[in-house]
Protein backbone atom coordinates (compact mmCIF):
# COMPACT_ATOMS: atom_id res chain seq x y z
CA UNK A 1 0.00 0.00 0.00
CA UNK A 2 0.94 3.45 -0.57
CA UNK A 3 1.92 5.97 2.07
CA UNK A 4 0.92 8.87 0.22
CA UNK A 5 -2.00 10.49 1.95
CA UNK A 6 -5.83 11.06 0.35
CA UNK A 7 -7.12 14.60 0.11
CA UNK A 8 -10.79 14.75 -0.21
CA UNK A 9 -12.06 17.99 -2.01
CA UNK A 10 -15.06 20.00 -1.46
CA UNK A 11 -16.55 18.95 -4.33
CA UNK A 12 -16.58 15.06 -3.56
CA UNK A 13 -17.32 16.01 0.22
CA UNK A 14 -20.19 17.70 -0.97
CA UNK A 15 -21.55 15.40 -3.62
CA UNK A 16 -21.15 12.67 -0.80
CA UNK A 17 -23.32 15.01 1.44
CA UNK A 18 -25.84 14.87 -1.14
CA UNK A 19 -26.02 11.45 -2.98
CA UNK A 20 -25.40 9.25 0.28
CA UNK A 21 -26.16 11.08 3.30
CA UNK A 22 -28.89 12.75 1.44
CA UNK A 23 -28.53 15.60 2.04
CA UNK A 24 -30.27 18.82 1.26
CA UNK A 25 -27.09 21.07 0.40
CA UNK A 26 -29.54 23.87 -1.32
CA UNK A 27 -32.43 23.91 0.88
CA UNK A 28 -29.42 24.31 3.94
CA UNK A 29 -28.24 26.82 1.64
CA UNK A 30 -30.75 29.09 1.14
CA UNK A 31 -32.07 28.71 5.37
CA UNK A 32 -28.70 29.92 5.74
CA UNK A 33 -29.19 32.67 3.29
CA UNK A 34 -32.41 33.40 4.83
CA UNK A 35 -31.04 33.52 8.48
CA UNK A 36 -27.79 35.79 7.90
CA UNK A 37 -30.11 38.17 5.33
CA UNK A 38 -31.74 39.73 7.71
CA UNK A 39 -28.24 41.66 9.19
CA UNK A 40 -27.14 42.11 6.03
CA UNK A 41 -24.29 44.96 5.62
CA UNK A 42 -22.78 43.33 9.18
CA UNK A 43 -19.13 41.81 8.72
CA UNK A 44 -19.97 38.65 11.10
CA UNK A 45 -23.23 37.41 12.05
CA UNK A 46 -23.54 34.83 14.60
CA UNK A 47 -26.41 32.92 14.01
CA UNK A 48 -27.57 29.17 13.76
CA UNK A 49 -25.33 28.52 16.59
CA UNK A 50 -22.09 29.64 14.76
CA UNK A 51 -20.61 32.94 13.24
CA UNK A 52 -20.89 33.63 9.54
CA UNK A 53 -18.26 36.10 7.78
CA UNK A 54 -19.77 38.27 5.44
CA UNK A 55 -17.46 40.08 2.51
CA UNK A 56 -20.03 42.31 -0.37
CA UNK A 57 -23.19 40.14 0.56
CA UNK A 58 -21.24 36.88 0.07
CA UNK A 59 -20.73 34.43 3.37
CA UNK A 60 -17.20 33.59 3.01
CA UNK A 61 -15.96 31.54 5.93
CA UNK A 62 -17.94 30.34 8.83
CA UNK A 63 -16.59 30.36 12.67
CA UNK A 64 -18.03 28.30 15.21
CA UNK A 65 -17.68 28.96 19.00
CA UNK A 66 -14.94 32.39 18.90
CA UNK A 67 -15.75 35.23 20.17
CA UNK A 68 -16.71 38.17 17.74
CA UNK A 69 -13.37 38.61 15.55
CA UNK A 70 -11.39 42.52 16.30
CA UNK A 71 -11.61 44.38 12.22
CA UNK A 72 -8.25 43.30 11.86
CA UNK A 73 -8.85 39.61 12.28
CA UNK A 74 -12.09 40.03 9.67
CA UNK A 75 -9.30 41.62 7.71
CA UNK A 76 -6.73 38.74 7.68
CA UNK A 77 -9.68 36.19 7.70
CA UNK A 78 -11.31 37.92 4.25
CA UNK A 79 -7.77 37.94 3.01
CA UNK A 80 -7.24 34.48 3.73
CA UNK A 81 -10.15 33.07 2.28
CA UNK A 82 -9.21 34.96 -1.29
CA UNK A 83 -5.85 33.33 -1.11
CA UNK A 84 -3.62 36.70 -0.49
CA UNK A 85 -1.46 37.56 2.42
CA UNK A 86 -2.50 39.62 5.61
Amino acid sequence: MSDIPVRVSDHALLRYMQRVLGMDVEQLRGHIAESVRRHQGAPSVRVLGARFLLRDGVIVTTIDHEPVPSYDMLVRLIRETEGGAA
